[in-house]
């Protein structure tokens, strides 16, 4: 594809082998390197968040669990296009559906978005510490149809996970209990946004919250359960686990955060 982070998306035509009329399904597939794999989970944060973000309502393409080194598929591919397969990652991946949609960039960003939907992809990103909606690189990794937003694009996400220490998690959890939130917040895209709203503002997490207060997580280990299955991990699932109990349990506590972090 032309457009594109790092991992330089392919283009490709899926069949899903579980229906008995199996149709074409255009996809974008995510090819990473070894490295991401090791350092941060990629794949299955990648997984972990579209499955999150369908938990608090909001949209995300179907995401599909695909062999890029299936020998019949590899047989298709040009000399140069599989000789830059075989530098990425040997195994399953993550897929997505393609969407025809816009990429919300900088100069649209500050249009007149709904303030509900930037409080829930607000308080979403901050749950899964998302660095990559605004962040340093300034990518919005957000698109937008007639429908609303479609969130996109999420191994950048729970990055106390990696490893085998738990500093990252204290790191994280100290803020919390100061009532604080880890500081990435500040340069997502809809931070100014909501900072600068003038209107009522004691409600707008209310719905976040709810959905938090009454997530499933056996959902979450379920999926992680599914994944290893593939030799795909998030990093430390226990630590995963603890962290949304601990907010699950303490959502009002979560949302006074997030409502203290625009006020």
């Amino acid at each position: 594809m032309h457009k594109g982070g790092s991992t330089k998306p392919w283009s490709i035509t899926c069949i899903d082998a579980s229906v008995s009329a199996p149709d074409e399904i255009p996809c974008v597939l995510k090819l990473f390197k070894e490295k991401h794999i090791v350092d941060s989970n990629s794949i299955g944060k990648e997984f972990l968040c579209n499955m999150l973000a369908r938990e608090f309502d909001l949209v995300t393409p179907d995401a599909y669990l695909v062999d890029p080194f299936d020998v019949p598929f590899v047989s298709t591919l040009k000399p140069e296009i599989n000789a830059e397969l075989k530098t990425k990652h040997k195994g399953f991946t993550f897929c997505s559906r393609l969407v025809n949609a816009s990429i919300v960039t900088p100069e649209i960003k500050s249009s007149v978005f709904d303030i509900d939907d930037c409080a829930m992809i607000f308080a979403f990103d901050c749950m899964i510490m998302n660095q990559d909606r605004g962040g340093y690189r300034k990518k919005s990794n957000l698109m937008m149809d007639d429908d609303g937003f479609i969130l996109i694009d999420h191994e950048l996400t729970f990055h106390f996970l990696d490893g085998d220490a738990q500093h990252g998690y204290n790191a994280v959890m100290e803020p919390y209990h100061n009532s604080s939130w880890f500081p990435i917040y500040l340069k997502h895209i809809f931070y100014a946004k909501l900072k600068e709203y003038r209107g009522t503002k004691k409600m707008l997490f209310d719905t976040f919250e709810e959905i938090l207060s009454r997530l499933d997580i056996s959902k979450v280990e379920s999926l992680l359960k599914q994944l290893a299955i593939y030799d795909i991990y998030v990093g430390q699932n226990e630590l995963l686990i603890q962290y949304l109990y601990t907010l699950k349990q303490n959502a009002n506590k979560f949302s006074r955060i997030l409502l203290n972090l625009i006020s």
